[in-house]
């Protein structure tokens, strides 16, 4: 199991795992904040998760042909879990499944995948450069509850009559 310890909240741990993947030529293809689910379930207050599921498809090409089966344990996952305050980034070594699947040979493939996920999430762990939190891309925007424009039946934007009961600005 590839674990890292970090000082970082939880919630600044996505924004530098998704940097810290493009980096090394790979995507965060979503990440699950699976600890909601089990406070609504079972009434728990303390410790929370999030699973990150990455993708590394350079990597997982020779993998694949060379053991079909490794398609069980591809995509990556990486889960960020809160234990008494600290937050634990872990994963499944990938050479793990080689002895899973009695393929001790395909070893070498998968310790590549392996020291790219240790090395992405060592780079996660790491304190964000203050810039880097204010920051947003559009990944990281949600459009949840947004509320539309409204416009009249003659195309006016109600917005721009704004209580004057004319345009404010005149435009294109």
């Amino acid at each position: 199991m590839l674990q890292i310890h970090t000082t970082q909240r939880l919630d600044q741990i996505e924004f530098g795992l998704r940097a810290a993947a493009e980096r090394h030529g790979g995507s965060v293809l979503a990440a699950s904040h699976v600890g909601e689910l089990l406070r609504d379930e079972q009434g728990l207050k303390s410790g929370d998760a999030v699973s990150f599921t990455l993708c590394f498809s350079d990597l997982y090409a020779p993998l694949l042909r060379a053991e079909i089966r490794f398609a069980a344990f591809l995509p990556s996952r990486i889960a960020a879990c809160t234990r008494g305050g600290i937050v634990v980034l872990e994963a499944v070594a990938p050479t793990e499944y080689c002895r899973l699947l009695h393929r001790p040979e395909i070893g070498p493939l998968a310790a590549s995948l392996e020291e790219k996920l240790r090395q992405v999430m060592e780079e996660a762990a790491r304190p964000a450069h203050p810039v880097a939190e204010r920051l947003s891309t559009e990944d990281m925007v949600n459009m949840r509850a947004a509320v539309p424009q409204r416009i009249d039946c003659r195309g006016t934007k109600i917005e721009e009559l704004a209580g004057t009961g004319v345009h404010d600005a005149q435009g294109g």
